[in-house]
């Protein structure tokens, strides 16, 4: 891992995934279309952010731990269109929009707007930039100063670059109030007097005052009612054409994505795992992530009250210590099994979940039982009660029946714990269940459709799936 300084905090890293972070390796996001140049180019970007950073962690010796929540992102944007990225809360997305508009310096990777590395701008160029992208931000009540009026909120960009005359500013004001819906005679009014709806749509007078080309829209209509959503998704569309724009509409609502983008890209845990157009996305999604995302939407058709909705397995893991190899496998429901290993495909996902498990100790043995019925004077298991407790400890882990051998090599690891032998536990089940999904971090590639996936790997083999699996969807 290098380091550029001297708290020892990585720059770019070869780390457990097995793929390398450097931003000179990292392939963009998805292929040029007919030889166009994007707008903005995205290449490996991450931004970390450091906990055991101060001066008396320090002293006290505690290295610096990395949250790193964008974690190597591509993407690219072409003038015009509207790119979605999507993804559950807490992935990351937020935080990708600010940074590459450098709202927060990025950790390590480039972005390019125009051919030019926004990261290497200063003075007047870091001004242009200013002035050519501009950002929506998610929360319509925090992002207005309530001490200014909306006429003085619009107006602030032109004081801030000096354009214009006073007269020219506040006629410029009137006239981007009227753009987006409101009435000029509303310029000297303070943002408490509006709702959100009307809120939203001054913030987004604000960012189109300096004309910019490339917009950062962050969850714009999620803290709207379902009706003032329409309005500012059809609001955003008129003016994207008016104004000839580019978006980059952030938003984990996959039904504002669908109505709104040309393209989307889909992020898990700091990484893009599939960008594709947005018909192609929604009717053939590739990555399990993205099904598993369009499945869990609720749907108003009579013909779906009796669908069985298949939800995902486990918890989102924490991006202080994200998986090794692919981030989505602790809770894929096609995760990979060995070669050599014949198991179907619902055994080996409820193994690999027992084995999440014991790897993160979050089994509470004291509560195997009638709360603490195993548990002798000294508090330990009696070497009779051995056996009753593995069986209702795997009835507490396990629901579905695993096939005699399977079941075996489960024991064998819970006998285990049954001693508090977390690591002899968890080396048992990895040395029978390694996947090849936890040895390298699948690229998302370069394709019309690109999906960082192993199950679309040329090389790739299902191994011990059974008949009934879908490999590759």
């Amino acid at each position: 891992m290098s380091t550029d300084d001297s708290s020892g905090r990585p720059t770019s890293a070869d780390d457990s995934s097995g793929r390398s972070t450097s931003a000179d390796d990292r392939p963009a996001g998805g292929p040029a279309r007919d030889g166009e140049e994007p707008l903005v180019s995205v290449d490996g970007l991450e931004k970390y952010f450091w906990e055991k950073d101060s001066i008396l962690d320090r002293l006290l010796g505690e290295e610096p731990v990395a949250v790193r929540a964008v974690d190597g992102v591509s993407l690219d944007v072409y003038e015009g269109e509207t790119l979605g990225l999507v993804g559950e809360s807490g992935c990351g997305k937020s935080t990708a929009g600010e940074t590459l508009l450098r709202l927060q310096e990025p950790t390590g990777g480039r972005v390019e707007f125009e051919g030019r590395n926004v990261y290497e701008m200063d003075g007047t160029e870091l001004t242009e930039f200013r002035r050519e992208a501009q950002v929506v931000f998610q929360d319509p009540f925090s992002s207005l100063d309530p001490r200014m009026t909306v006429g003085q909120i619009v107006r602030q960009p032109f004081e801030i670059h000096d354009v214009g005359t006073p007269d020219e500013r506040r006629e410029r004001v009137r006239e981007l109030l009227a753009h987006v819906g409101l009435s000029a005679d509303q310029i000297d009014r303070y943002p408490h007097e509006f709702s959100g709806g009307q809120r939203q749509r001054i913030g987004i007078a604000r960012a189109l005052a300096l004309e910019p080309e490339f917009i950062v829209l962050d969850e714009p209509t999620s803290a709207l009612d379902v009706s003032v959503q329409a309005q500012v998704l059809n609001l955003l569309d008129d003016l994207q054409d008016e104004f000839d724009l580019t978006f980059l509409l952030i938003s984990h609502d996959l039904s504002v994505i669908r109505h709104v983008c040309d393209r989307v890209a889909v992020m898990y845990l700091g990484e893009i795992v599939e960008v594709g157009p947005v018909e192609e996305i929604f009717d053939e999604p590739r990555h399990p992530y993205t099904r598993a995302l369009l499945e869990s939407v609720p749907r108003a058709s009579v013909t779906e009250r009796d669908r069985e909705r298949e939800t995902l397995s486990g918890d989102v893991p924490s991006p202080r210590n994200p998986p090794s190899g692919c981030r989505f496998r602790t809770r894929c429901p096609q995760v990979i099994p060995p070669e050599d290993l014949d198991v179907e495909q619902e055994q080996y996902r409820a193994i690999m979940n027992v084995r999440e498990r014991i790897e993160s100790r979050t089994i509470a043995l004291e509560a195997v039982g009638e709360g603490g019925e195993y548990a002798d004077e000294d508090g330990e298991l009696a070497v009779d009660d051995v056996g009753a407790f593995v069986d209702d400890l795997k009835a507490q882990l396990l629901d579905t029946t695993l096939a005699p051998r399977h079941d075996e090599r489960v024991e064998a690891a819970l006998t285990e714990l049954a001693a508090e032998n977390w690591a002899d536990a968890a080396d048992r089940l990895r040395s029978a269940y390694e996947s090849p999904c936890e040895r390298v971090n699948p690229d998302l590639g370069e394709a019309d459709h690109p999906v960082a996936c192993h199950l679309y790997r040329d090389d790739a083999d299902p191994g011990g799936r059974d008949e009934g699996f879908d490999f590759a969807g």
